[in-house]
């Protein structure tokens, strides 16, 4: 018995046909070039970030890889996605599109999550706070427990990072809510200042001088140890600086609140912090601090939401926000004189 085979001469018809045209060879084909959530999410933040270096540290990935991300996004749809220039990058009109919808997809991903987990019986509602380094030292533990009480049906998380790297997550949707220093409008967030806190000049006991507060030409002799540029306290102090014409020396740059402490310990160098960050060793006499005046420097901390904002009930957002206003009076509560409300 033999089978019956088609000439090669032999035009090809129907789903046979059909299948060969629809071979990776002749365009796009979803199941041989898988976007992944990842990759939109990545490309997303370097839109909002406006430069791939600081979307990849609010990301927390090396610089080389996203990048490397973005090529292979661009080769996947066969055309450039952004346009690369000295201050940054900007969209191409396909950039353009791809964005608005993965903005789209995003909304309908949340959208699917929340349908689904209600259809399951769960009611869970989640939420993810964020305060920086300073805050967390300072109640962070007493943040946790109060939760696990005014907000017990929520399923909480508790982040710890900079102030400027929880803006950005917050306009990345990566986080629900936030306290942040200094932080500026930007696409993606909603700001709800609340509280101003003086800054503190803080160094070795050796090196302190006697009474409580010191000008700000004064502090100016110190050599400093600080954050990277985007750090709070830093850019506070050097745009009171600037404003005057003076100069500053930064002789240690430390993305580390522990690595600045320990710098200041050893006398190495002196540091503008808020008081949280230094709370205990003020307390154990290991480092010193006095109020900057004249003038004083302040930072206003905000409540941070993504712009949309959370999609709770009206009970739930009264809980989430007497929460928020406890923990606020329990902040300035542990920084007599340094910290005021606002709201």
């Amino acid at each position: 018995m033999t089978r019956a085979t088609q000439s090669p001469t032999q035009p090809e018809t129907g789903a046979r046909a059909a299948r060969r045209t629809s071979s990776p060879s002749s365009g796009f084909n979803l199941r041989s070039n898988a976007l992944t959530l990842r990759q939109m999410r990545y490309f997303a933040r370097v839109v909002e970030a406006g430069n791939i270096t600081r979307a990849a540290t609010s990301l927390r990935i090396a610089q080389p890889a996203l990048s490397l991300s973005i090529r292979q996004l661009e080769a996947l749809f066969g055309t450039p996605l952004l346009r690369r220039h000295a201050r940054g990058v900007e969209l191409t009109p396909a950039g353009e599109l791809l964005y608005r919808r993965i903005q789209v997809i995003n909304d309908l991903l949340e959208q699917t999550i929340k349908e689904v987990a209600a259809l399951g019986g769960e009611t869970t509602q989640f939420l993810t706070f964020g305060m920086p380094p300073s805050l967390v030292l300072l109640v962070g533990t007493q943040a946790v427990l109060n939760a696990s009480k005014t907000l017990s049906d929520f399923s909480f998380s508790l982040r710890e990072d900079p102030s400027f790297v929880l803006v950005d997550a917050i306009a990345a949707r990566e986080l629900d809510l936030a306290f942040a220093y200094s932080a500026a409008d930007q696409p993606g967030v909603r700001l709800e200042p609340v509280m101003h806190e003086d800054l503190l000049l803080v160094t070795h006991p050796d090196q302190a001088k006697q009474g409580d507060t010191i000008r700000l030409d004064e502090a100016l002799g110190y050599t400093f140890a600080f954050g990277g540029p985007r750090d709070a306290g830093r850019s506070t102090m050097e745009q009171a600086v600037l404003e005057r014409g003076l100069t500053i020396e930064i002789t240690y740059e430390m993305r580390s609140i522990a690595g600045i402490r320990e710098i200041m310990m050893q006398g190495l160098a002196a540091s503008v912090l808020p008081y949280g960050a230094v709370a205990k060793e003020l307390k154990e006499g290991t480092l010193a601090a006095r109020r900057i005046v004249d003038p004083v420097l302040t930072q206003t901390m905000s409540i941070v939401r993504p712009a949309k904002g959370l999609e709770l009930s009206p009970v739930h957002e009264a809980r989430v926000r007497d929460y928020l206003m406890d923990l606020i009076d329990l902040i300035v509560e542990r920084q007599p004189g340094l910290a005021r409300r606002l709201v």
